[in-house]
């Protein structure tokens, strides 16, 4: 995969997921209603309000809300051939590269969590899945290029 390309890829990901991590987050302080509050069996309220929207206290779519902007910063940084934080490529690919490991268990984890516990699936948190997905393939394949 071209370098660019693959680094396009995930900052326009990146940016989805932090837009969509905003919104949940709102949602998990609001009383209002979301549009993707849609039955019983797909509820982002339901999902995103549930004890298992936290870990410690915070809720999860402000981890996601941090992780992706990180991601997004040193993905322009690599785009922009330039070194963040003291890290040069390699580096970048490696920590995009482990936070979408770390976020596809958690993923997989709290997909059992809805799917046999809450019996209710969240549209906002799939998509964020896929942009998981979406990103960890990319930088396997970054990784991979010679």
């Amino acid at each position: 995969m071209n370098k660019k390309r693959g680094l396009i890829i995930i900052l326009i990901s990146s940016l989805i997921a932090i837009f969509t991590s905003t919104y949940l987050l709102y949602l998990h302080y609001s009383d209002t209603s979301s549009f993707c509050d849609i039955s019983q069996g797909l509820s982002c309220d339901i999902v995103n309000r549930s004890l298992y929207s936290e870990i410690f206290g915070i809720p999860i779519a402000l981890f996601a809300l941090i992780t992706f902007y990180f991601i997004n910063v040193i993905t322009m940084a690599a785009l922009q051939n330039k070194k963040i934080f003291g890290l040069n490529e390699k580096n970048i690919f490696d920590i995009i590269y482990w936070l979408m490991i770390i976020g596809l268990l958690l993923a997989l984890y709290l997909i059992y969590i809805e799917a046999f516990v809450l019996y209710s699936v969240c549209l906002l948190c799939v998509l964020l899945d896929i942009i998981i997905l979406i990103i960890l393939i990319t930088i396997i394949k970054l990784r991979g290029r010679k």
